[in-house]
């Protein structure tokens, strides 16, 4: 077993700044997160990932737009997956109109404000969904991941299935999500 060594880490506190300020990257840290509304979005779109619900992939408006093909005539909204080089060659729904919510105009303020990941998106499509049993199915494509492994144990996917309300679900990560809160506080550098 080799011996790890210590990094001299110097971090430089950046002046005037809290956990409320708003901050854009410079850089885009992706492709397929290519706007700043992307990124706001991206903590509570990601799980879309382990679903059959397209995320957006395959167009220039990915993590903003979420919907399938099997939500047609449930949402108005729609969106066409395609490849694109460099971004999605192979998108979940390919070539197929996808029909579900645009979220390009949603105010991630709010985001800042609660400091919580919006839950009604992934409750919504799952209750709207036809047939519930593909929903969360990887065998479906491969463009699926796996829902557990995002959402970090399979306690959310198993209540949103049992229809489980949001406040149920968020009572359920205590005293858990207030251990973490008290442990990270040593290295919390900004107000």
């Amino acid at each position: 077993m080799s011996k790890t060594n210590p990094c001299k880490l110097k971090i430089i506190k950046l002046a005037n700044y809290t956990h409320d300020t708003p901050y854009t990257l410079p850089v885009m840290p992706s492709p397929n997160l290519n706007t700043q509304q992307s990124i706001m979005l991206y903590p509570s779109t990601c799980w879309f990932e382990g679903t059959i619900i397209s995320q957006g992939r395959g167009t220039y408006m990915p993590f903003t737009v979420l919907g399938a093909p099997a939500l047609k005539g449930i949402y108005s909204f729609s969106f066409k997956p395609v490849s694109l080089k460099g971004m999605s060659e192979t998108p979940l729904h390919q070539d197929t109109d996808c029909y579900g919510l645009d979220l390009r105009n949603y105010d991630t303020n709010v985001f800042r404000k609660t400091r919580q990941l919006n839950l009604q998106w992934l409750m919504e499509l799952y209750k709207a969904y036809p047939e519930k049993a593909r929903f969360f199915d990887t065998s479906y494509s491969k463009q699926i991941g796996n829902f557990n492994f995002r959402s970090g144990n399979e306690a959310l996917q198993k209540q949103i299935i049992a229809g489980v309300s949001e406040k149920e679900i968020r009572k359920s990560w205590e005293p858990g999500l207030s251990a973490y809160k008290q442990m990270r506080k040593k290295y919390l550098i900004y107000p």
